[in-house]
C-alpha cells in the first residue's frame, strides 16, 4: 500500500498507521500553537469595551461610514473613499463608481451606509453580522433608490463569510444588481486607511484597533510566522492528506458536542414545572441541522441558525432560544416588525425595563453565558478536552437559558 493510501512514513522511512500519523501531526501542530500563544495577549481595544463585536449598527456601520467620509484637515478629497471604490471587490459592481461629489450617509432610507455622487450613482451597503434578513430588503433598497432618480444603483451585502443574502431578501432582483463582500476582503483597505493616517495618531490608533477586531472576527488574527510554520508542517510527507481527514473529523466533533448542548437545553425546558410544551416552527436542533449551520456559507432556509421556539401567548410571536455560529445563544421573543407591527410593539411594551436588545425580528433578545452575560458557541476553547470534561459549563448555560425564558414568560403573563 502506498503512503498516499493511508500509510504514513516516519523520518526513518518506517511505515505508520493512519491514526498514528494523525496523532503525530496534531502533536506537532499543538507544539507550534503553544509556542505562538506563549506570552500573547489581546491588546486593549476600545471598540469591544464600548460595544459588542457583533454590533452592526452602532459599531461597524458607524465606524466604516466615518472612515469612508474622512478628510484630512485642510483637504477636500476623501482618500479612504477613493481607495474603497478602487478595491478588487468593487469589480463585482457593473459600473465604475466615481467619488466626485460623493456623499456618505448612515441610515438614509434605512440603509446602513449609503454612498451617492453627482453622477446620480448609488452604492447601498447592507451590513449583516448576525441579524436576520428582512423580507424584500435588498430588493426594496434597489428600487427605492431607482425611484429617487439614481441611474446606477448597486447593493453591497457585507458579511463575515461572504454568504449570499436570502431569497426572501432579494426577491425578484437580478443577481447583477447586488453583490457580496466579506469582512476579510476589506482588511487590505483598512490597512491602507491606517497607513494614510500616518500624520493623525488618534485616527491611526483607532483604525489599528478596529483592524485587530475585524481580523479576530474573521479568523485572520494568527501571526504570519505561525501560519507559515503550519503551512510548512502540512507540506511535509503525507500531512496534507491527513489534515483533510482531520478537518472533516473536526466538524463531526463540533456537531456532536453542540448536539449534546442543545439536548441539555431541551431537557431543562421539559423538566421545568411550567412546561413550555412542544417546540414550534422554525425549531431545529437535529445533528443534520447543526451540521448545516456549522458548514454553511450561505443563508438559506435557516442555514447558519438553529434553536428552539415555543408559544409566547401572543399571536405571531415565539418565545425561544437560537444559536448562530458567529454570535452565540440568544434568548428572547421572535416577531417580525415588518409583518406584525402591532404584536411586535406589544412584546416591547410588556418587556420594557428588562434590559436586553432588539432588532427588526426580535422585539426583545438577550445573549446568555454561564455567567449570564453572553457566550459564543463557536469559541473552540470551550470544547477543549470535551470527553474528559464534566460539562458543568454547558449545564450551567442550559440552566441560565431556562431561567431567562421563564423570566420572560412570567413578565409576558403578568402584564396580560
Amino acid at each position: 500500500m502506498t503512503a498516499g493510501r493511508g500509510v504514513g512514513k516516519d523520518m526513518d522511512g518506517a511505515g505508520t498507521k493512519p491514526e498514528d500519523a494523525a496523532a503525530r501531526l496534531l502533536k506537532e501542530a499543538e507544539v507550534l500553537y503553544g509556542r505562538h500563544q506563549a506570552g500573547r495577549r489581546d491588546p486593549f481595544n476600545v471598540f469591544t469595551v464600548l460595544r459588542k463585536s457583533s454590533d452592526e449598527v452602532n459599531l461597524h456601520s458607524r465606524f466604516l461610514a466615518a472612515l469612508l467620509d474622512h478628510r484630512k484637515p485642510g483637504e477636500e478629497r476623501r482618500a479612504n473613499l477613493e481607495g474603497f471604490v478602487k478595491e478588487d471587490f468593487m469589480k463585482k459592481v457593473p459600473f465604475a463608481f466615481t467619488s466626485d461629489g460623493a456623499k456618505v450617509e448612515r441610515e438614509r432610507h434605512n440603509i446602513d451606509i449609503l454612498i451617492t455622487n453627482d453622477s446620480r450613482q448609488a452604492l447601498a451597503i447592507e451590513n449583516k453580522i448576525y441579524a436576520d434578513d428582512q423580507d424584500g430588503q435588498i430588493e426594496r433598497y434597489y428600487w427605492e433608490l431607482k425611484g429617487k432618480g439614481y441611474k446606477d444603483v448597486h447593493v453591497l451585502y457585507l458579511t463575515i463569510d461572504d454568504h449570499d443574502p436570502s431569497e426572501k431578501s432579494t426577491g425578484d432582483l437580478e443577481k447583477e444588481k447586488y453583490s457580496t463582500i466579506a469582512y476579510g476582503e476589506i482588511l487590505d483597505w483598512l490597512e491602507r486607511c491606517q497607513k494614510r493616517a500616518y500624520d493623525e495618531p488618534e485616527l491611526r490608533e483607532s483604525v489599528a484597533q478596529y483592524l485587530h477586531l475585524v481580523k479576530k472576527m474573521t479568523g485572520n488574527d494568527r501571526g504570519r510566522e505561525h501560519m507559515d510554520e503550519l503551512k510548512k508542517l502540512l507540506l511535509r510527507g503525507n500531512n496534507l492528506t491527513i489534515s483533510r481527514d482531520l478537518k472533516k473529523a473536526a466538524i463531526d466533533a463540533r456537531v456532536h458536542a453542540m448536539h449534546w448542548v442543545w439536548q441539555e437545553i431541551e431537557r431543562g425546558l421539559k423538566e421545568n414545572p411550567n412546561s413550555f410544551g412542544e417546540p414550534q416552527g422554525p425549531s431545529g436542533i437535529s445533528e443534520s441541522r447543526i451540521r448545516g449551520a456549522i458548514e454553511s456559507t450561505r443563508v438559506t432556509a435557516g442555514a447558519g441558525w438553529f434553536g428552539l421556539y415555543y408559544s409566547s401567548g401572543i399571536e405571531n410571536a415565539l418565545l425561544g432560544v437560537k444559536a448562530n455560529k458567529w454570535v452565540g445563544f440568544i434568548v428572547g421573543v421572535r416577531c417580525s416588525r415588518q409583518e406584525h407591527e402591532i404584536q411586535y410593539e406589544e412584546v416591547r411594551e410588556k418587556l420594557e425595563g428588562m434590559g436586553g436588545e432588539s432588532d427588526s425580528w426580535w422585539p426583545y433578545c438577550h445573549v446568555v453565558r454561564p455567567d449570564g452575560t453572553g457566550l459564543d458557541p463557536d469559541d473552540l476553547a470551550l470544547f477543549q478536552d470535551w470527553e474528559a470534561s464534566d460539562k458543568s459549563i454547558w449545564e450551567e448555560l442550559a440552566g441560565n437559558i431556562v431561567l431567562k425564558l421563564n423570566e420572560i414568560r412570567e413578565r409576558l403573563v403578568s402584564t396580560s
